[in-house]
């Protein structure tokens, strides 16, 4: 079974009987293949980062930095937030684009993934069925075996790659 993704809502869909199907918006003409995604790096004034652990496929039970899917006419920088609020249940204020990044899929096809930083305040109260588990990480412990090209995304980080927005938001 190919599992597609809803271009409205980024829901997996598997394909019933030759139609893919968004669990939520019914039989679509057209299902994303390779959605874009948004990420974001988040940090602590001590400088450490906070990651999650994927509580499902793919990459169950691996680190990771926190984002998704963008639906359909959203703003990268506002699929960011809303995926931090979804997964961890944290408000995020985003302070810089560290990359774009485009990476070959294991199912075939290009992913596209806009990786901001940013911080938060408070601690994180995760979807369990999204996240498995949540911890600040000091640079140097950072696991070394992460989902995907997570850990490429924290050291572009930490090397002070990113780039400060233009008034502080993407939108600016």
């Amino acid at each position: 079974m190919t599992v597609l993704h809803c271009e409205r809502c980024g829901a997996p869909s598997p394909d019933q009987e030759g139609v893919p199907t968004c669990p939520v918006h019914g039989a679509r003409w057209r299902m994303v293949r390779n959605a874009p995604c948004a990420a974001v790096v988040i940090s602590d004034d001590d400088g450490r980062v906070l990651l999650s652990l994927r509580a499902r496929e793919p990459f169950a039970g691996m680190w990771e930095v926190p984002g998704g899917f963008v639906e359909l006419g959203e703003h990268p920088a506002d699929a960011a937030r809303r995926e931090v609020r979804e997964e961890l249940g944290l408000e995020v204020a985003l302070t810089g684009l560290v990359g774009e990044y485009v990476a070959r899929r294991d199912r075939g096809g290009w992913l596209q993934i806009t990786v901001y930083s940013g911080t938060v305040d408070g601690d994180p109260h995760p979807d369990p069925s999204e996240v498995a588990g949540w911890a600040w990480f000091p640079l140097d412990d950072v696991p070394a075996e992460m989902a995907g090209d997570h850990r490429r995304r924290v050291e572009d980080w930490a090397a002070g790659r990113a780039v400060a927005l233009p008034g502080g938001t993407p939108e600016a």
